[in-house]
C-alpha cells in the first residue's frame, strides 16, 4: 500500500507541474488585465473659498469627469487623472463662493502639483 500511495503522489505531482508548464506555457492577453494607468496630481486649494469638485477632460475635449472634491480652503487632496497620450488636460475648478477657474492643456505629468489661489 505504501508503494501504490507513493505512486499516486507522484503521478499526482507530475500531473500538477505537466499542468503548470502548459499554464505558463498559453498565451496571455495584453492589456485586458491592467487597469488604465492614472497619473495623481497633488492639489492644494490656496484659496479662501473651499473647492467644490475639480473636473479633468483630455485637452480639446468635453467630457469632464470629476477628479476631486470637495476640498477645503488651506488643505491638500490627491487626484486621480486617467493617463493621456500627451499628459495634457483641460480643468476646471468649481468653489463654494461662486467662482469657478479654468485652465487649458496643462501637462499633468511633467508638474504632479496645482495650486488654486485667489
Amino acid at each position: 500500500m505504501n508503494l501504490m500511495n507513493t505512486r499516486t503522489l507522484a503521478a499526482a505531482l507530475a500531473g500538477a507541474t505537466l499542468f503548470g508548464l502548459t499554464a505558463q506555457a498559453a498565451p496571455t492577453p495584453k492589456h485586458k488585465a491592467k487597469p488604465a494607468a492614472t497619473v495623481t496630481v497633488t492639489v492644494t486649494n490656496s484659496r479662501k473659498a473651499d473647492l467644490v469638485q475639480l473636473e479633468a477632460a483630455g485637452a480639446g475635449s468635453t467630457d469632464w469627469k470629476k477628479v476631486v472634491g470637495p476640498v477645503k480652503s488651506g488643505t491638500q487632496a490627491s487626484a486621480k487623472l486617467p493617463q493621456a497620450n500627451d499628459c495634457r488636460f483641460d480643468l476646471r475648478g468649481t468653489f463654494d463662493d461662486g467662482v469657478s477657474m479654468d485652465a487649458s492643456g496643462i501637462n499633468v505629468c511633467a508638474d504632479k502639483t496645482l495650486n488654486l489661489t485667489d
